[in-house]
Order: structure tokens, then sequence, then C-alpha cells
């Protein structure tokens, strides 16, 4: 196996190049019919369809919503869930965020790492198995989702249609493997009354903004940026720059939101936005983990992480989407009473929750147990199967984890400008979901 996936790794990374060339952002344009999802997405997805076929795998799309790539046979199956959208390209990237650069060993690109190369390397995988003619005992599928970023309803119609796999994992996260997932809330908060502020930030509800400007009804105070962050002033304007990144890891982030808000309060702002500022900047602070808002909670599965992602202030006031990602014990339930009680004190009402619930899967199961022996051999380590905070299509399923595929140690470029993976990774990728399929689902 692995000298068919070295011998096609060229190949693999020019199919990888022309997918992340594909601007295919989660609704980035609007539904058609055929394409619920919009014309980019959809390119995506038969881009990569095609790519199949011609490694010589069954390839079909199930009515718009998602792609299968099928090897194999049997009665049970094993699914493999990627995800061909991508999160809005967002500011600070020093190469065209679509340009699928290639520049010291690695692939620059939004969606290189999340998801479109493990999506590939899947296929490639699979591809390699069928070229080894290895006898089957399960089929196998390579699920591709069209709208993972921004929900689940592609997968979703899959398994209406298609029904629950026997076992499947996805190469969406981190290594080893991630068995545990803890639940994931986006909650939207307004405030009526008319803003003499203009702020306009955010791309989506798990991306932290690395950047993000304000207009004043008045001339702007210079005021030394917040340690980390960048502000620049130009008469009734302030811009703030800190790094995006992904929600679930706050930490590896500068969420300029929050420095905008410090900025704010010390700005010469109309009455109702001073207090409006203030109290905002008073619950969040820079917190990554909801501690002055009193949702600080750990335990075995994780952390609490709590990172306002998108904001608008205009006429009809201030509207604001957080992400939270919550350990098992922080029931969902009890955190949504913490931010009413907070917010509503200061003048803000709850128009919008959505709420997904945490996925865990015993470490002692085929599953986990196989694709840790898989990694570990492969890696030379004694690694355990992790917690997160991210969430993926493992818990769309009964029977699923996340295997892959960011590195132990290594700090996640999901959602952060300059998105890169290396051409090693795509080699290690690629042989490890090989050997994974081997042993899941070949005699």
């Amino acid at each position: 196996m692995k000298n068919w996936i070295e011998t096609t790794l060229r190949d693999q990374i020019e199919d990888l190049k022309a997918l992340v060339r594909i601007p295919s952002v989660s609704r980035g344009d609007p539904a058609e019919p055929g394409k619920p999802f919009g014309k980019t997405v959809y390119e995506a997805l038969q881009a990569t369809l095609q790519i199949a076929r011609r490694l010589g795998l069954k390839a079909w799309d199930v009515d718009g919503y998602c792609g299968v790539v099928e090897y194999g046979e049997g009665e049970e199956l094993l699914g493999i869930l990627a995800h061909l959208d991508v999160v809005p390209e967002g500011e600070g990237w020093s190469v065209p965020p679509y340009s699928a650069t290639e520049k010291d060993g690695r692939i620059i690109g939004r969606g290189t790492l999340d998801d479109k190369s493990p999506a590939l390397s899947a296929i490639y995988a699979l591809a390699a198995i069928k070229a080894k003619g290895f006898p089957m005992k399960r089929r196998v599928r390579v699920i591709l989702g069209c709208d993972e970023e921004i929900g689940s309803l592609g997968v979703e119609h899959y398994l209406e249609v298609e029904g629950q796999p026997t076992l499947a994992f996805t190469p969406d996260a981190e290594y080893p493997v991630v068995n545990s997932e803890m639940g994931i809330m986006h909650t939207t908060y307004e405030k009526k009354y008319v803003s003499a502020l203009r702020i306009d930030c955010g791309t989506a509800a798990n991306v932290i903004p690395g950047v993000i400007r304000a207009e004043l009804p008045c001339k702007a105070v210079p005021v030394a940026a917040p340690e980390g962050f960048t502000a620049t002033y130009e008469e009734n304007r302030i811009t703030v720059e800190g790094r995006g990144g992904h929600a679930s890891m706050p930490e590896f982030a500068k969420n300029a939101l929050l420095a905008l808000m410090d900025i704010l309060t010390k700005q010469p702002l109309p009455e109702e936005d001073m207090k409006t500022v203030n109290a905002l900047h008073t619950l969040w602070g820079y917190d990554l983990h909801g501690e002055t808002i009193g949702v600080d909670v750990t335990d075995e599965s994780g952390r609490t992480t709590y990172s306002p992602d998108v904001i608008r202030f205009d006429e009809n006031g201030v509207r604001f989407i957080a992400d939270c990602r919550h350990p098992f014990t922080a029931k969902a339930e009890d955190l949504l009473k913490t931010w009413d009680a907070a917010y509503e004190k200061e003048g803000f009402v709850r128009t919008d929750t959505t709420i997904k619930p945490g996925h865990f899967i015993p470490a002692d199961s085929e599953l986990v147990s196989t694709l840790m022996n898989v990694y570990n051999e492969l890696n030379g380590s004694d690694s355990k199967p992790l917690s997160m905070g991210g969430g993926t299509y493992a818990r769309e399923m009964d029977n699923a984890v996340a295997f892959g595929i960011v590195r132990e140690g290594e700090e996640s470029m999901c959602h952060m400008p300059d998105e890169s993976i290396s051409i090693e990774d795509i080699r290690f990728n690629t042989v490890c979901m090989a050997e994974a399929i081997r042993r899941l689902a070949a005699v």
C-alpha cells in the first residue's frame, strides 16, 4: 500500500490544489435545484467524485446533499466521513486564500486542512486498498458532506436515504483518536435601541474573528492596544487586529472582538452605547472559558470554552452570537439560565439557540481500539484517546469517532489565515487511513 500511495502522491497533491481553488464556502451562493448548498459546493462535490472515478472507485452524489465513494463487499459498512465545504476565507492571509500555494513543503489555502485534504486522503487510501486487491469483509464508503461548517443537513439526508454505517470515523480533528466530543451551543442575544456605532464583524459562529472594524459617531481617541493586538485609528474609525481561529480552541487565537470592546470603553460614546460596551467588556473580558460570566466547568471530558464571535451594531441596536463548548457535567439548560440572567440585566434577550449534545464511544470498542493501534504503530507512540470541544460528523452517527488529522502537539490552523497542510502529513494521513481500512474492513 505504501508504495502505491508514494507513487500517486504527486497526483493527490495536484488534486488537492484543484479542489482548494474552488471556493466552496458553506452556502456561499444561493441554493439551486439539485444544488441545495449552492453551485460552488456542488462544483467541489462533482470534482471530488470525478477524482474517485478516475481512481477506479464507484462514486455518486445523493441528491446534491452529499457524495459517496464506495469499494468492497459485505453486509456491514465502514464509513469515512469528510466534508468539502469551508468557512469564509476571512482576513490576514499572506497568499490568496484559494490559490493553493505550494511553499516550503506545504499547501496553503482555505480547506487544505479542513477538510479537503483529509477527504482526498480517504479516497486515495481506499484506492490503495483496491489496488492491492485485499479481500473485504465490509464495504467501505467515503461519505462527502457539503455543509459541515454550518450544520449537518447533508449527512442527515444521507442517513435518511442510506441508514447508519456499522462503524465510522471522520478525519476532521486530531490524532490519535477523539472518542469524546463535548456539547456545542450557539446562542444569539439582541438589545434593541438606536445605536450610533457601526460594527459588522464575524463570518461564522465557530470562527474567532482576527480583525474587526468600528465606525464611531465621534473622533476616535487613540489608546494603547491590549497586549497581543494592534489598533489603528483613522478619524472616526478603529481597526483592531488579533489572530483568527477555531472557536473550540480559543487559546490559539486572539479574539479581536474582545479587544475592541475594551478599546471602546475608552471612547467618548453616547450614553447607551457606552453602557452596552461596558457591560459586554465586563462580562467577557479576555476570558477563554466563560470565567466571568460563570460557565467555567471542567471534568474528564474537558473544560468549557466560551467565545463571542459575531457582532453587529447598527440603528436597530446590537446583536451577537457566542460559541460554547461544554463538558458533559455542564448541562445545556443550566448554561442557558446563567447566560440569560447575566445578559437580561443588561437589556439583552436571547433570540436563537442551537444545541448539539456531546458524543462518546468507549475506548475498548473495536473501532477505537483498532484505530488507536494503527496510529500508535505508525507513529511509534503510546497515546491514549482524546476528548475535545470541536464538533465533527462523528456525533451524527451511532458508532463513530474522529481519527486525525492534526498531529499530537501541533497547533491546528483550522479556520485560521494561511491554513495549510504539509506534504509529509498528506502522506502520513493517507497511509494511516489505508491501514485503518485494511484492519477494519479487509479479511
